[in-house]
């Protein structure tokens, strides 16, 4: 849990730093983007981790605790994909209404 925080409060940081400047709605669409990115980043990595943990399992259970781990870690990563997009296409709307 402690890494956890260090990485949101990495991407807090800098979307503070970035969006320093802005108005509030938007600030706070720069700031919800960074956090979807880490998380998606993060997801990436852990489905990668427990795909690679497949070849390292000890039993046919580790296999197949491994294997529906990767599952759900690429399903969640594509739900906070979907969400990033979601979220990217709220901040160019807040940067020009007209879209």
């Amino acid at each position: 849990m402690a890494f956890a925080g260090h990485v949101v409060a990495d991407a807090e940081t800098r979307a503070a730093q970035l969006s320093g400047s802005l108005p509030p709605a938007l600030a706070t669409a720069v700031h919800r983007q960074f956090l979807l990115e880490t998380a998606t980043l993060c997801l990436r990595r852990l489905g990668e981790a427990f795909t690679t943990g497949l070849e390292d399992a000890v039993d046919d259970g580790v296999h197949d605790l491994m294997r529906d781990g990767a599952s759900q870690a690429v399903a969640a990563t594509a739900a906070t994909e979907a969400l990033g997009d979601l979220s990217l296409d709220l901040l160019d709307r807040l940067v020009d209404p007209r879209i």
